[in-house]
């Protein structure tokens, strides 16, 4: 038998139980006033799987308040079968692959592997660059204009099909070496000194941005 028999992965009450052993070793604590004191279960036929409630704060949740399966309509069990295989698999999974493996949407594959990468981020990104090292930057547009230019082929009308903010700046830097980072400028000036700007606190002070 292989790992992916385990009840966990194919039962989603069992799921609930895995994941609940390995949050609440001791027993369920309250997600908002971290108290374990007066905590029963909902039971019922209209009653979500794994309901609690609170009797100090009179809220109810689950063991998936304050992680990724937070709002989420996907069954426990599918969750855990794609963190085992995007944590297993040696080159990484695709979102059309989960997709095809889980029998899920698309869109819930794309949802689910965003998700599980944003949890497996390991906190704050470190400086860009490093002594003898360049950092290359560059800058990108997204949104409509703030000021719609009229178009011949459309008999003077502007063309606004997309979005409907305006458009903004969305600047990256990149090493070679290192992971990229982006972010959207506060300022509406120059594109390029506001990009130049915006990177100091992501780099170091040897290299030179380009």
């Amino acid at each position: 038998m292989s790992i992916l028999s385990d009840p966990h992965f194919h039962n989603e009450d069992e799921a609930y139980k895995f994941v609940e052993a390995h949050l609440w070793p001791d027993g369920p604590i309250c997600p908002r006033c971290k108290k374990n004191d007066r905590i029963g279960e909902l039971k019922g036929k209209s009653v979500r799987k794994g309901v609690r409630k609170c009797y100090r704060c009179r809220k109810p949740f689950t063991v998936k308040v304050g992680t990724i399966f937070e709002s989420s309509h996907i069954p426990l069990n599918k969750w855990l079968q794609a963190i085992f295989l995007m944590c297993s698999s040696k080159k990484g999974i695709s979102s059309n692959q989960l997709h095809r493996t889980l029998k899920v949407t698309l869109k819930t594959a794309w949802f689910m592997s965003h998700r599980i990468r944003e949890a497996m981020r390991d906190g704050e990104l470190a400086p860009l660059g490093g002594t003898g090292k360049i950092v290359e930057a560059d800058e990108t547009y997204y949104g409509k204009q703030d000021d719609p230019k009229p178009s011949p082929q459309r008999k003077g009308r502007p063309f606004l099909k997309g979005r409907q903010g305006f458009r903004e700046t969305v600047c990256t830097g990149a090493c070679r070496t290192q992971r990229p980072c982006s972010f959207v400028p506060c300022c509406t000036g120059q594109q390029s000194q506001c990009a130049r700007t915006g990177f100091q606190q992501y780099r170091q002070r040897e290299p030179v941005a380009y």
